[in-house]
């Protein structure tokens, strides 16, 4: 049976939230520090480990830039814990996701939020002007640029196999790990794209 849990340290002002498996092995865990209860981890054990599966280290990093550093391994409530309904954890998780993911600039870690790196564009599943594209970045996750980008700069959509050196602006790690990117140069209307530059 799913158990769900919260316990507060006074001496740290930190709010632990748990929810484990049966065997006492946590499935999500969150902490929310100071009289703000502002997020610090949000971590999900399961999508964790999918990522680090499907991208090795550097997407278990990346994973940890955006939802914190989590101890893994059996959790068992203390007589203090107070029960927490799944009503209760589920409004909690999503304010915490979402904070984690949309109000926290992730300036840490391997690959910072306004990194360059040079990339190739790969093209998309979508007709052009759609969504966005993807990027080849040489790395074991995929980069991708919003449409929106291409739309403020005007510019012709960029073919298939288009170089051209990027910043980064997001990190997502929602089961397949993305770095969100912009072009950090870009044609005048009907040229063609620059060549990227190239330390």
């Amino acid at each position: 049976m799913t158990c769900r849990f919260r316990r507060h340290e006074p001496e740290e002002d930190t709010w632990y939230w748990f929810e484990t498996a049966p065997d006492g092995q946590p499935t999500r865990r969150m902490t929310l520090l100071g009289a703000d209860s502002v997020p610090v981890v949000a971590v999900d054990f399961a999508e964790l480990t999918q990522v680090r599966d499907s991208c090795g280290l550097l997407g278990a990093q990346l994973y940890e830039v955006v939802y914190g550093v989590a101890a893994e391994g059996p959790v068992e409530a203390p007589p203090d814990a107070e029960p927490v309904t799944e009503h209760e954890f589920a409004v909690m998780w999503g304010r915490c996701r979402s904070y984690r993911q949309c109000d926290v600039r992730h300036s840490s870690g391997p690959i910072p939020v306004g990194t360059r790196l040079p990339g190739t564009f790969v093209g998309a599943p979508w007709p052009p002007g759609r969504t966005g594209v993807f990027v080849d970045l040489g790395l074991p996750l995929p980069g991708f640029v919003d449409v929106v980008h291409l739309w403020e700069a005007d510019c012709v959509w960029p073919p298939d196999g288009t170089a051209a050196d990027f910043e980064v602006v997001g990190i997502r790690v929602n089961g397949s790990p993305q770095l969100r990117l912009r072009p950090t140069a870009a044609p005048p209307p009907g040229e063609p794209w620059p060549r990227p530059v190239r330390p």
